[in-house]
This record gives structure tokens, C-alpha cells and sequence, in this order.
């Protein structure tokens, strides 16, 4: 009995898909990751526009947190996205 080979042998003349290199991420690939860079900031400067209030604080100290908020994640999600090879 031969013995069992996880990965079987391809035939020299079988077709090999070859993928492009490409030197980095596309500009597609590039635009979306701003876009959910700018999204999660957004929901982060909402979420802290909407507790500062609930918590009593003035019109202009919510909105002040917000948007600190939205430059902190906004700041943060494109960092991240740079260190993940996306930017």
C-alpha cells in the first residue's frame, strides 16, 4: 500500500495562476479604508455628543467632546489601517 501524501503532486503540465504583484494596496482599497476611518469617527464623535448630554453637560462641551471624539478614532482606525498594510 503507498503511503498517503497530504498534498499530491501537480503535473508540471497543469496551467499555475499567477497573481499579480502589485507594489501595495489599490486606490479602491485605499478610498474605503478613509471611509471607515471617517464612518467609525463619526459614530465615536455621535456616541460621545449623545453621552456628554445625557450626562448634563453644556451644548458646547458636547460638541467639543464630539469632536475631539471624531479626531481620536478617525486618528486611531488610520493608524491601525497603516500598521495592516491598507494606506
Amino acid at each position: 500500500m503507498s503511503p498517503i501524501t497530504p498534498n499530491p503532486p501537480t503535473t508540471p503540465d497543469a496551467p499555475q495562476a499567477i497573481a499579480p504583484t502589485t507594489d501595495g494596496p489599490s486606490k479602491t482599497v485605499k478610498v474605503m479604508a478613509i471611509l471607515i476611518a471617517v464612518l467609525c469617527g463619526a459614530l465615536g464623535a455621535l456616541i460621545a455628543l449623545l453621552l456628554t448630554r445625557h450626562l448634563g453637560a453644556t451644548a458646547l462641551v458636547a460638541i467639543g467632546s464630539a469632536g475631539v471624539t471624531f479626531l481620536g478614532v478617525t486618528g486611531t482606525v488610520k493608524y491601525i489601517e497603516e500598521k495592516l498594510g491598507l494606506l
